[in-house]
């Protein structure tokens, strides 16, 4: 019976523990010195490092060296406890410069014993800041000492939330206003062409009454040669009224282009059928429309247009939208009249079929994170004097419904060139990539580069031998926007290809190398500097953080 009533016990099962995992169990039945359960502190202090808010200590006699805070700054700003606690000036130095003195007069002042929130940039172990908000009260004074508590809480993601908010509500209202721009403008061009319509009616009838008129004033100067009206006689008065009315076609005829180019500017008929276009005529008509703007912000304006290139097929009205919006952005760029320069070039290249729009203008120029984002919608760096960011947007959806490419080359500082490529058979559309070109006569030095920058690298380089082809090289290759080049060539060394590409190419970025320790020191005066010098040997790794540093063309 007694072995039965043992057997009939229940069996008590054995829990298996995770050896690496404290005994939950155990822990709650210790208690710390102050009789605090132990498994409490602990389940509070990893609640607290689980939040996305750190809280910290702080003493009242220098509110910006923190005594204590919690270990989650760890993972949250990639700083340890003790690098935050243990240097003063550890979190005034690392608020973003911009937002310092708020931060800093904030945390100074406790006039009712609570700050905040207040917000602020703040440089992360990485290098980049994140947006954090602050929060700070002083406690009672307890004894001797006084103490600040706060929370630190990042809201980067809100922040960024925040943003595209407001920038999809910005995208809203410009939408909006170019569509009731867009009626407006039709409207204006319907008002002026009125008024204009009267006057191209009567010309004719003021040309025909002048010439049934010029005969009896000639007749009245023969008998009284003496007879003069303003200080000029009659012969002058003939001459001047044949000019005037010349002056007044010619103007009715211009404001009766333009009023046609505006209308058919905001109707943009979306069901035309495309037919050929001459690219020098889309020039022509757009100068009609923008040049006077572009003419008021830069003194000189070349046009180099390629003598009967070859048509395309595509829409004439869309493409002069295309080249004005690039004109007027060249035309904003430039900040001195007298100095500005504007370039409009049209060419064909039989290598890849294509009919090329050049506009390159020598103004601000656009750093390398602009000219990422430029073919964004909405996106303007002239928010505030009225850019709506879409010219550039409209663009690019424009040149690719011609199943062309468009691309953008820039330097701060130096200026900008958009290039237009339009094949002239859809058929054929080349795939273009911004390329290196090197040159050396030396072999061995072009297959080293060559390996590394297309076999490992992945990036287009073409090699040449000669320096002499260099630039002729470039004008049928116009995705070529970095020209790296050794010192010592025959024919034409470095210095003077350098000096060639700069004046003809402003904005390539030109390389050169050299085995003389000395190359800088015999640079020729009249050259002008290049993008970089390097002595050799050739360090590769350098030589591509420079190129990753720079703007390279965008296509």
């Amino acid at each position: 019976m007694l072995y039965r009533k043992r057997l009939q016990k229940p069996i008590r099962k054995r829990r298996v523990t995770n050896p690496n995992q404290p005994d939950l169990s155990m822990m709650s039945q210790k208690t710390d010195a102050e009789g605090e359960p132990l498994l409490f502190r602990e389940q509070l202090a990893f609640l607290l490092e689980s939040l996305p808010i750190i809280p910290l200590v702080c003493s009242t006699r220098d509110p910006l060296h923190v005594l204590f805070i919690n270990p989650a700054i760890q993972i949250i700003a990639g700083y340890p406890p003790k690098v935050v606690t243990q240097d003063t000036e550890f979190w005034k130095s690392h608020i973003h410069p911009e937002d310092r003195n708020m931060a800093i007069e904030k945390l100074s002042a406790f006039t009712d014993g609570v700050t905040g929130p207040f917000e602020y940039r703040f440089r992360v172990s990485d290098g980049s800041y994140r947006w954090f908000r602050d929060r700070r009260k002083l406690l009672p004074k307890s004894g001797d000492h006084a103490y600040i508590i706060g929370s630190w809480q990042d809201i980067t993601q809100e922040k960024q939330i925040q943003i595209e908010s407001e920038y999809r509500l910005q995208q809203v209202i410009q939408a909006d206003k170019l569509a009731s721009l867009g009626e407006v403008v039709a409207g204006v061009a319907h008002e002026i062409n009125n008024p204009n319509s009267f006057i191209t009616y009567n010309l004719p009838l003021l040309e025909e009454t002048w010439f049934l008129l010029k005969p009896i004033l000639v007749e009245y100067a023969a008998a009284h040669p003496k007879w003069k009206a303003a200080g000029l006689h009659i012969p002058d008065l003939n001459e001047d009224m044949e000019e005037m009315i010349r002056a007044m076609r010619i103007g009715s005829e211009r404001i009766t282009r333009v009023v046609y180019s505006l209308k058919d500017f905001a109707r943009m008929d979306q069901e035309a059928n495309t037919r050929p276009v001459a690219i020098n005529d889309v020039i022509d008509k757009t100068m009609v429309i923008v040049g006077s703007q572009i003419r008021k912000a830069a003194g000189v304006i070349k046009e180099n247009l390629s003598s009967h290139p070859p048509t395309i097929q595509g829409h004439l009205l869309k493409l002069e939208q295309v080249v004005a919006n690039l004109l007027l952005n060249a035309a904003k760029a430039i900040p001195e009249k007298e100095k500005g320069r504007i370039t409009i070039t049209t060419r064909y290249i039989p290598r890849i079929q294509s009919v090329l729009i050049e506009v390159e203008d020598n103004g601000i120029g656009m750093t390398p994170g602009v000219m990422d984002r430029i073919f964004e919608p909405f996106f303007t760096t002239r928010r505030g004097t009225g850019g709506t960011g879409l010219g550039l947007s409209v663009s690019y959806g424009l040149v690719k419904e011609h199943w062309g490419q468009i691309g953008v080359l820039s330097k701060p500082g130096c200026g900008t060139r958009f290039t237009i490529y339009l094949p002239i058979n859809k058929n054929f559309q080349p795939e273009l990539r911004p390329t290196i070109l090197c040159v050396d006569d030396d072999p061995g030095t072009l297959s080293m580069l060559s390996r590394y920058f297309v076999s490992v690298k992945k990036i287009p380089l073409e090699t040449l031998g000669r320096s002499e082809e260099v630039l002729d090289y470039i004008e049928n290759h116009p995705e070529v926007d970095i020209v790296i080049s050794d010192v010592m060539m025959p024919v034409m060394n470095g210095w003077n290809l350098l000096a060639q590409i700069k004046k003809k190419y402003p904005l390539l970025t030109v390389i050169l190398f050299s085995g003389d320790p000395n190359c800088q020191e015999n640079k020729p005066a009249a050259a002008p500097p290049p993008d970089l010098l390097i002595v050799k040997p050739i360090s590769l790794k350098s030589l591509q953080q420079f190129i990753n540093g720079i703007g390279r063309q965008k296509l």
